[in-house]
């Protein structure tokens, strides 16, 4: 061979060595070392949150994982992974949780027995928030069989990502979601908050795997074990709102067309997600739920989270309307618990319900700006003690009747329900009334359908002048007498968003293959 080409060729196979180097040392450079873009990307703040928020300094990612499809699915995952770990787990003093060992109620809940007292352990959270005065802490979601106990001392065992030990701490804490004067009744469960705060431990900032509560003895083997849930902040300037909606249940009636129209209106209010929750089986008409799915599958704008109903302890629960609106409340404080470091403001609303902007407000941004410049000077009623610059953990809307009873207007097309009925009653309820609010997620720690039932950090919830919003409810008054006296009056002020709205509605249709008027 000549030997100017074997030249060339070993030229040639030294270079491919080079390159082949180089990518391998390319490659053990850490992430966080290169200079990507990603480094400098979202530098944006938004203050109203992040002021509320531990430093995240010394948090390690948390491995991404799909909850939606629920978190009892990544616990049996993770329990799975850890089982084939050759990890020295203490078998004497709280070993590692067995997934032959969770005691699993009705698909998504698991039971742990304290004392007479039975727990169904629904979800966990990773709570920081500078704003509700507590370090951070572990708090878990359930309902228990008893409304005022006795209640036997509790523990959490906190398992955080790699670690053979757990930490053993005292659930300091237990919240009822619920009052007794409301009801209570045999055989029901109650929706309750359990905090088990991390004080004074090393991992204290770092976000714990896998938690399970014990009673009498922390180092008691667990029948159950959470899923920890944590989505960080992001960095943002505008403010954000989120939706959480109760179970929905329309088995027969197909309601794709009000859901549009009413998923589409509460995105131009400012709403970015909205999370209903989702019981499976016949619940829905199946074009209901496909209409559901495209929003889910498209844009995002819906999350459906799969739930079940706990229906009593041993046996079904004799009252049925009181046992649902016990589930519900468990629902809206688990959409609160994942929401909290996503969204500045939750509204918690049904599928007939619309916090509405009013006047020259036309979205929820320019609302709460609007009355966080002046909190008080707005309000129906005298200005709460703490003055002016004390923050209101929620802001709360008087709610007024749009009735099927009273004339539509037929002008807009036959599938807007909303946009043709804007004749109401004449006169708000009070403010103890079926109010709905936008709560305020710095502070809230607690919600119920119509109001927040706990916070801290901030002052009571904020009732917001009919002058400025209004809560505008697609059903009929519970007294009769308001669909005459006094005289009904017409309200049309969703025609401010009439032609944006039919637009956005009748693309959706287009998309879901719908014929169009």
């Amino acid at each position: 061979m000549n030997v100017y080409k074997v030249s060339s060729w070993l030229k040639i196979l030294a270079w491919l060595l080079l390159a082949a180097l180089f990518v391998k040392m390319l490659a053990m450079v850490r992430p966080d070392e290169r200079l990507t873009s990603d480094r400098f990307a979202g530098r944006g703040r938004n203050l109203a949150i992040m002021r509320n928020v531990q430093p995240a300094a010394a948090m390690p990612a948390k491995p991404k994982i799909d909850t939606p499809v629920g978190d009892l699915t990544v616990v049996r995952q993770l329990l799975h992974e850890n089982a084939n770990r050759s990890w020295s787990f203490d078998e004497h003093c709280a070993p590692y949780p067995r997934l032959e060992d969770l005691n699993i109620q009705s698909e998504y809940y698991q039971l742990s027995v304290g004392g007479n007292v039975s727990y169904f352990l629904y979800s966990a959270f990773y709570e920081r928030r500078i704003s509700v005065d507590r370090s951070p802490s572990v708090v878990l979601l359930g309902m228990i069989s008893s409304f005022h106990g006795p209640f036997e001392p509790a523990y959490c065992q906190v398992w955080y990502e790699n670690s053979s030990r757990p930490e053993l701490l005292e659930m300091t804490q237990q919240d009822m979601a619920w009052y007794d004067a409301w009801g209570l009744g045999p055989e029901q469960v109650y929706p309750a908050l359990f905090t088990c705060p991390l004080a004074g431990g090393p991992r204290r900032h770092r976000v714990p795997q896998l938690v399970s509560l014990v009673f009498g003895d922390r180092c008691a083997r667990a029948s159950n074990a959470l899923y920890v849930y944590y989505r960080a902040p992001e960095r943002r300037r505008s403010l954000r709102f989120g939706v959480c909606v109760k179970d929905l249940q329309f088995p027969d009636e197909d309601m794709s067309e009000r859901f549009v129209e009413w998923l589409e209106m509460v995105r131009l209010l400012g709403a970015e997600r909205v999370t209903a929750y989702y019981l499976g089986g016949n619940t829905l008409h199946p074009n209901t739920i496909r209409t559901l799915r495209h929003y889910e599958q498209h844009d995002g704008l819906v999350e459906l989270r799969p739930f079940r109903l706990l229906e009593g302890v041993s046996k079904p629960a004799d009252h049925v309307p009181l046992n649902k609106r016990l589930n519900e409340v468990l629902m809206y404080n688990d959409c609160l618990y994942r929401s909290m470091y996503e969204f500045d403001y939750l509204a918690v609303m049904d599928v007939d319900e619309l916090i509405m902007p009013l006047g020259e407000l036309r979205n929820w941004t320019a609302l709460v700006e609007r009355l966080e410049q002046n909190p008080n000077g707005d309000s129906n009623e005298p200005s709460q003690a703490g003055g002016s610059n004390t923050p209101h953990c929620s802001l709360c809307f008087r709610n007024v009747y749009y009735s099927r009873e009273l004339q539509p207007d037929e002008t807009p097309p036959a599938s807007f329900y909303m946009l043709r009925h804007v004749q109401r009653v004449a006169q708000h309820l009070d403010a103890n009334s079926a109010v709905k609010c936008l709560h305020a997620t710095a502070y809230v720690t607690a919600l119920h359908n119509h109001f927040p039932l706990g916070w801290r950090g901030a002052g009571y919830p904020h009732d917001v002048s009919v002058a400025l919003g209004q809560m505008q409810h697609y059903r009929e008054p519970d007294d009769e007498i308001q669909l005459k006296e006094p005289p009904p009056v017409r309200d049309d002020n969703i025609w401010r968003f009439k032609e944006q709205l039919i637009n956005n509605s009748l693309a959706v249709h287009r998309q879901l293959g719908w014929s169009l008027p």
